[in-house]
């Protein structure tokens, strides 16, 4: 069983695991169920040095390759994968990305912080890939876009509708592609149809992560179901209780094919609904995701009346390593408040250099930097990188403002 020998690799080579797991626990492992008696793995257990703890032996970051998630937690972590696991990720996501309709002929742009590495194939016409680049400002993302000439696109909802409204804006018009497939953030109708009625074209979802990679994908009939043959998913309720692949509440992943950097009971910080599956399309039988709860990013304004995805923003701030929490917040178009919690051997004069970066990255805004002792959650458990309120320090309804974007 995948699970089984996952954890006694975990116990035996990883030293996280080996300090915090029962023997008796891991002896006594005989399916999904029986993970609600062992530790959950949190976010902080991978940031900075922590994360060594979590690499199996023999492994290390010269052999490894890394991935960094985008930070939406207020601070990036990395992931270290080995070439085994990275060989099963790409081909379980290439088995996504054909079941949602692409073409060996498409060209692929992806919206994320970092490209990926060219494929082989790519020489010869086939699967070729187009990094549009979300920690860039909005117009070099679409600069980079209408260099690309897509025909499929992946990447956050709000990223994509933030690109689309500026080339409506500019009165462009591109009708190549076919396909449009979401994933990172929960999507309205509203948005879907904007960015869809403008390209002509069908959509997919996903629900993936940096670290877990693709949880769940939507069928032919746009049930989004779990991939229950590669990861093990729970259900952390309110009263405490767990439950497997049902119910709601904040979502734990044990990833079952990763051997440099086991995760086990991880909890990716989202809230989820899941149900049965009752779904007619007999291409997957596996639970649905009914709701990810409260994945969606606010954007900013600018003083000329165009909104945009804040990413670019939060990297200008992250680079900086004395930033251990940061959070944007806008109370008004123009004006942006960064909030950081410093770490306690900062350098006297960061602020200032945090501002300048941020102007440098965003000049048309006005920006203070606020540095505060900690970043309160939303009522979620997610701290949300991105926030905008009204005058009195209310979220803006989705009627007035970005979430109706969302």
């Amino acid at each position: 069983m995948l699970l089984r020998t996952l954890v006694r690799h975990a116990y035996d080579n990883v030293p996280h695991y080996r300090r915090l797991l029962d023997p008796a626990l891991v002896r006594r492992l005989q399916s999904a169920r029986d993970l609600a008696e062992f530790p959950v793995l949190d976010r902080t257990d991978l940031h900075g040095t922590a994360g060594d703890e979590l690499l199996a032996t023999g492994f290390t970051p010269d052999n490894t390759r890394a991935a960094t998630t985008s930070g939406s937690s207020g601070i990036p972590i990395t992931i270290r994968n080995s070439e085994r696991d990275l060989g099963y990720l790409r081909a379980t996501y290439l088995q996504d990305m054909l079941s949602n309709g692409l073409r060996p002929t498409d060209r692929i742009a992806y919206f994320r912080v970092n490209p990926f590495l060219r494929h082989p194939l790519e020489r010869f016409g086939v699967l070729r890939n187009f990094h549009i680049p979300t920690d860039r400002s909005l117009d070099e993302q679409v600069a980079a876009f209408l260099a690309a000439r897509p025909t499929f696109l992946i990447g956050f909802p709000n990223v994509i509708r933030s690109v689309v409204d500026e080339l409506r804006r500019r009165g462009v018009q591109h009708r190549g592609v076919r396909t449009v497939l979401f994933g990172g953030e929960r999507l309205s109708p509203t948005a879907r149809a904007r960015i869809l009625d403008y390209f002509g074209a069908a959509h997919r979802e996903v629900y993936a992560s940096v670290e877990v990679f693709t949880i769940a994908r939507t069928c032919p009939r746009g049930a989004l179901h779990l991939r229950s043959s590669d990861l093990v998913v729970e259900v952390e309720h309110e009263d405490g209780t767990v439950s497997v692949e049902d119910g709601e509440g904040d979502i734990l992943i044990t990833r079952l094919h990763s051997e440099a950097m086991p995760l086990i009971r991880y909890r990716l910080g989202d809230r989820v609904r899941i149900g049965p599956n009752d779904c007619p399309c007999g291409v997957a039988r596996t639970p649905i995701v009914r709701e990810v709860i409260g994945r969606s990013q606010d954007r900013i304004a600018g003083t000329d009346g165009r909104r945009y995805y804040g990413d670019f923003l939060t990297y200008a701030v992250q680079t900086f390593p004395e930033v251990s929490r940061m959070q944007l917040v806008q109370h008004r178009p123009g004006s942006v408040e960064v909030r950081v919690v410093l770490a306690h051997d900062a350098r006297p004069g960061v602020t200032a250099d945090i501002r300048d970066a941020v102007l440098r990255a965003a000049p048309d805004q006005e920006v203070t930097v606020l540095p505060v002792q900690e970043i309160a959650p939303e009522p979620n458990g997610k701290i949300k990188i991105v926030k905008v309120l009204d005058p009195s320090g209310n979220p803006v309804p989705p009627e007035k403002g970005a979430a109706a974007d969302v």
